[in-house]
């Protein structure tokens, strides 16, 4: 029998070991060499003997840094606001390891941010769906084999406050503000491409059916085809196709992060406020407008949930007496 070993990336530290014909590797976290070598040596006894002698590695804590580390890598300008969202979970389950951390604690912990902290819904469902994302990621690594928020729900909030979107001549003047971004901004405003789908893009992805073209939005990473975990099309309309002929053949070469700082920039010089993600409520809000059915609007934006895509419906155009009258039962 192999004995485990540990391996060290920076100051992490890493157990890996053979058991049943496959190899494994959990992460334990940024701890001393002697605290590593206490790992390695229970993990052994562990083998031969067949008893489990500590639980699994790593505790919540120690492993949601690495998850930072990578995460600040990934995305350098929102780490902050990542670890703002993680850090009451920390606060309360941070020492556990993350085997022991058990469903109905965390539905616990909800519970009371939502009732005793009165958080609002939107806010905790942001947290969960954080954290869900996380753990994910560990499983997917195989540095984890268990995730501890995977059966709890996020919560929804109702919104009582109507979808904010662009209106054309706010859009114009956006695109008078830099026309060196301008065709960016058509193309998502016309697409409702996310702006981490549309940092990976390329002309390749556009695709001729007949007289229509369609932009193929495919995957994230490797492992996630969009947001949503499905492929969609998005029709290609003038305005997009304009803009589609100003762009290169890879559209941008940035994180998506810049594309947000890059459009901060230009809706405060076009003075009409807002952040990126505008552009897509702005897509779907139209689309509504237009009378186009919410789930041929749910389909093009590749929302999951139909309750998202709801929250266009009081645009859709209002029919009264002379709706019914077109039937007569």
């Amino acid at each position: 029998m192999a004995k485990p070993t540990i391996e060290w990336r920076g100051h992490v530290a890493y157990l890996s070991w053979s058991e049943s014909g496959k190899r494994w590797r959990r992460s334990a976290g940024k701890i001393s060499s002697g605290a590593a070598e206490k790992i390695r040596s229970a993990k052994e006894a562990e083998l031969e003997h067949g008893v489990r002698i500590l639980p699994r590695l790593p505790t919540v804590r120690a492993y949601l840094e690495t998850y930072f580390d990578w995460y600040d890598a990934e995305h350098p300008t929102t780490g902050g606001k990542l670890r703002s969202e993680c850090k009451r979970f920390i606060d309360r389950f941070g020492h556990r390891h993350i085997d022991k951390v058990k469903p109905k604690e965390v539905e616990d912990w909800k519970t009371e941010r939502l009732s005793d902290d009165e958080a609002a819904p939107e806010t905790v469902g942001k947290e969960i769906r954080r954290l869900k994302t996380a753990f994910k990621r560990g499983i997917e690594l195989e540095v984890l084999d268990f995730n501890p928020v995977a059966k709890v729900k996020a919560p929804r909030g109702v919104r009582d406050v109507a979808v904010e979107f662009y209106s054309v001549e706010d859009l114009t003047a956006l695109y008078e503000a830099n026309p060196a971004r301008a065709a960016i901004w058509r193309f998502m405003a016309n697409t409702g491409i996310r702006r981490g789908e549309f940092a990976k893009a390329c002309k390749a992805d556009v695709a001729e059916y007949g007289k229509e073209k369609r932009i193929r939005i495919e995957s994230l990473s490797p492992r996630i085809r969009t947001k949503s975990g499905k492929r969609r099309e998005v029709p290609l309309n003038a305005s997009a196709l304009s803009a589609l002929a100003e762009l290169p053949n890879k559209f941008v070469k940035c994180h998506a992060d810049t594309l947000s700082d890059w459009f901060t920039e230009d809706a405060e010089a076009a003075k009409i406020g807002g952040t990126l993600h505008r552009l897509r409520h702005t897509f779907c809000a139209h689309l509504a407008m237009a009378g186009v059915p919410l789930r041929r609007i749910q389909k093009f934006a590749g929302h999951a949930d139909y309750k998202t895509t709801e929250m266009y419906a009081h645009l859709c155009p209002t029919g009264g007496m002379s709706e019914v009258q077109k039937i007569n039962l």
